[in-house]
């Protein structure tokens, strides 16, 4: 797993460094920010540093997530976020 992890670094590296390069505003600024953002999220879109491998869960791991999305329906929701103060499902 440690290696795939490393593999993975080095073939990102490269694409990281060219995106932060065709920045061309100033270090620490906001639309430096967004650049950086829409940069990964072009770069995640485009799936240039996807595995090669497909990537899948076990069934049994599968079934545990399953299990903990389902157990979390037990847990009431706390009444402060039912309180209008502070949460809404205004669609306004």
């Amino acid at each position: 797993m440690r290696n795939w992890m490393l593999a993975g670094a080095l073939l990102v590296s490269p694409m990281l460094t060219q995106a932060v390069e065709n920045t061309h505003t100033q270090a620490g600024t906001t639309a430096r920010d967004q650049q950086e953002v829409l940069t990964w999220l072009d770069l995640q879109s485009s799936g240039q540093a996807a595995s090669p491998h497909r990537q899948s869960a076990t069934p049994a791991e599968r079934d545990r997530a399953y299990q903990r999305y389902l157990k979390s329906y037990t847990h009431e929701i706390p009444e402060y976020l039912l309180d209008d103060n502070s949460f809404s499902t205004d669609k306004n």
